[in-house]
Formats: structure tokens, C-alpha cells, sequence
């Protein structure tokens, strides 16, 4: 009788079971290259590979700043649909970024309108990419330099190119 090593799994399966599809690997966004990073105005010196020191199962995760905003791009296999139906999800609206579907929205949380999400498919994860305003821009008394929204599209349509179909 031939045996299986110890620790390797069988890929048989029960009779009448479907096959399980493998999700493609996600998106890693630390891998964008660093002309895009200057294109949008980010210190690709700054990256961080994870969400305020914490990483989560599930998602990718890379962020960098600026010297007023930053940016952080997430993949995920949380859908589009998943995004726009969350109880905390507003403004949510189409825009166009090259030839992909995509669309920006604000938390109802986010009462400083300091951040903005923008969200759309790819073939290796839904691509989120935030916008957000440093701390001491949003306590300027003449207001943010730029909304969120136009940081978060030029962003994404600057890197684009350079994400997974």
C-alpha cells in the first residue's frame, strides 16, 4: 500500500462534493514600483506593510506618506458589494480609473471628511486604495489642501497600470 508523506494532504474528495477553486494569490502592493510612489506624491521611504502596525489575515496591506496626505492600497477578497452595503459606508459613487469599474467612498465615521476610499476588482483581490489627510492638516482653520477623493483617483489611476487586470 502506498502512503502519503506525514503532513501532505489528500486532494481527493467525496463523491457528489464539488471541487473547492483556489483563489488566486492577492495583490501585494509593496511591490508597486517607486516612480509610480513619486508620481503620486508619496515617500516610497515610508512604506509600511501593514495598517497602523497591525496586520490582518486576509488582506494585503502597504502605506506611504506625504508631507500633508497619505495613501494605502489593501487587496482583499471582500467585494465591491460587500464595501458599498456596510451600515458605516456613504457617498458611495462610480469613477472611472483607466478601463476598470471603480468607486469612492466616505465612512459615516470620518465627521472631518479627511478620508476617502476608492474600490474596484482585479483579478488578485479587490484593490482598495485610501486617502487621508496627516493630523495637523485636518485642524487647519483653512481647511484640507485637497479632498481625499481627487488624491484617492489620481492615485489609482496613476498606479493603474502597474496592478493585476
Amino acid at each position: 500500500m502506498l502512503r502519503r508523506p506525514r503532513g501532505v494532504r489528500s486532494t481527493t474528495r467525496s463523491r457528489g462534493e464539488p471541487p473547492r477553486p483556489v483563489p488566486p494569490p492577492l495583490f501585494d502592493p509593496c511591490t508597486l514600483p517607486d516612480e509610480a510612489l513619486h508620481a503620486i506624491g508619496v515617500d516610497p521611504a515610508t512604506e509600511s506593510p501593514d495598517f497602523m502596525g497591525v496586520q490582518s489575515e486576509g488582506w494585503e496591506v502597504c502605506g506611504w506618506e506625504a508631507d500633508w496626505f497619505y495613501v494605502t492600497v489593501f487587496t482583499s477578497d471582500v467585494t465591491v458589494e460587500e464595501f458599498r452595503t456596510r451600515p458605516r459606508t456613504t457617498d458611495f459613487r462610480p469613477v472611472e480609473v483607466g478601463n476598470r469599474e471603480a468607486w469612492t467612498f466616505r465612512s459615516t465615521a470620518d465627521s472631518q471628511r479627511g478620508l476617502c476610499d476608492l474600490v474596484y476588482p482585479s483579478s488578485q483581490g479587490t484593490v482598495l486604495i485610501r486617502a487621508g489627510a496627516q493630523g495637523t492638516e485636518l485642524m487647519s482653520k483653512d481647511g484640507m489642501r485637497e479632498d481625499p477623493c481627487v488624491i484617492a483617483v489620481r492615485a489609482a489611476t496613476t498606479l493603474d497600470p502597474y496592478v493585476p487586470e
